[in-house]
C-alpha cells in the first residue's frame, strides 16, 4: 500500500484470481472504494506532480522577484497556501474528539463549553445539580487535555 503523509488518501492494488483491482481510501472518513485503472493512473500522476512541486518548494523556496513574469495560475508569492487549512484541521480534530465523548458529555460540551451556557442553567434545564455538571465539565476538559496534548 502506498502511503504519503502529504495527501488525503491512500492508494493500493490487489490481485484476485489474476485480476488486478485498484483501491483508494479517504483518510479523513476511512471510506474505501474500488476505482478503475484510469482513475488510479490519474491520482498517481497527480501525486507525483504535487510531490515534485512540494520538493522543489522545500529545496529552492518560492520565487519572490518582480522580475519573474506574472502567471496567474502559477503565482505562488501572492497566494496564501494555507488558506483555510488550519481551520479545517481544527474542525476535523474537534470532530474526532467529540466521538470520544459519551452522549451526556457531548451534550454538556456543546451547551456549556462551546455554547457558553452556565453549569447552573444547564443543570436546571436537565434536572442535574450544578456540582454534577461542573464535575462533568472538568472531566471533559481533562479528556481534551490528554487528547490535544
Amino acid at each position: 500500500m502506498y502511503k504519503s503523509k502529504e495527501f488525503d488518501y491512500d492508494l493500493w492494488t490487489t490481485t484476485e484470481n489474476g485480476i488486478k483491482r485498484y483501491w483508494a481510501r479517504v483518510r479523513a472518513t476511512g471510506e474505501v472504494t474500488e476505482i478503475n485503472h484510469e482513475v488510479m493512473r490519474f491520482l498517481r500522476a497527480e501525486e507525483k506532480r504535487l510531490y515534485r512541486e512540494i520538493t522543489a518548494d522545500r529545496k529552492y523556496g518560492s520565487t519572490l522577484s518582480l522580475d519573474v513574469p506574472y502567471d496567474e495560475e502559477k503565482s505562488v508569492w501572492e497566494a496564501d497556501n494555507n488558506f483555510g487549512v488550519i481551520e479545517m484541521e481544527t474542525k476535523l480534530e474537534e470532530e474526532k474528539f467529540r466521538r470520544m465523548l459519551t452522549v451526556k458529555q457531548l451534550d454538556i460540551y456543546i451547551h456549556c463549553i462551546r455554547g457558553g451556557e452556565s453549569a447552573t442553567a444547564y443543570g436546571i434545564r436537565h434536572g442535574k445539580t450544578q456540582q454534577a455538571v461542573t464535575a462533568s465539565i472538568a472531566f471533559i476538559r481533562k479528556k481534551a487535555k490528554k487528547y490535544f496534548g
